[in-house]
C-alpha cells in the first residue's frame, strides 16, 4: 500500500470518529519489524474528558487492508455523536443518583432522578427499536 493512501485511510478514519462524537481522536498507523501491520485509535470518552471505562483506545492487528478495515467498521458501529451525547448524560446522571443514595440524601430530591433515568432509558430503546425497524 502506498503511504498517501495509509494517510488518507487513517486521515478518514479520524474524521469519522469527529463525526461519531468522539473527542479528540487520533489514529495512527504502524509498520514494526517481525510484527503485524497496525492501527491504534484513541479518543477521550465520557462527559468529564476522562479516558475511562477502558474505552479510550482499541488495536487493530493483521494484514494492511484488514487493521484499515476493522478500524472502519468499529467506528460505524458506534453511536451517532447525539446518542454519545445522552450516553454520557445518563452516565452523569446515573453517578449522581449513586452519590445521593450514598450520602442518605432524601427520596423528594432523588425520586425526580430515578424517573429522569428511566424516562430517557426508556427512550433510548424506543429510539434503538425505531432504528433496528
Amino acid at each position: 500500500m502506498d503511504t498517501k493512501i495509509a494517510q488518507k485511510r487513517v486521515d478518514d478514519i479520524s474524521a469519522a470518529m469527529v463525526a461519531k462524537g468522539m473527542r479528540q481522536p487520533d489514529a495512527k498507523f504502524s509498520l514494526n519489524a517481525n510484527r503485524d501491520p497496525q492501527v491504534y485509535l484513541t479518543w477521550i470518552k465520557g462527559f468529564r474528558g476522562e479516558r475511562v471505562d477502558g474505552g479510550g483506545y482499541k488495536f487493530f492487528n493483521g494484514g494492511i487492508s484488514e487493521v484499515f478495515e476493522e478500524a472502519t467498521k468499529f467506528i460505524a458501529e458506534q453511536p451517532d455523536a447525539e446518542t454519545a451525547k445522552l450516553h454520557d448524560f445518563m452516565a452523569a446522571l446515573g453517578s449522581v443518583i449513586d452519590i445521593g443514595k450514598q450520602h442518605g440524601i432524601e427520596a423528594d430530591y432523588l425520586n425526580p432522578l430515578v424517573a429522569s433515568m428511566k424516562k430517557l432509558s426508556s427512550n433510548i430503546l424506543t429510539h434503538g427499536d425505531q432504528h433496528a425497524a
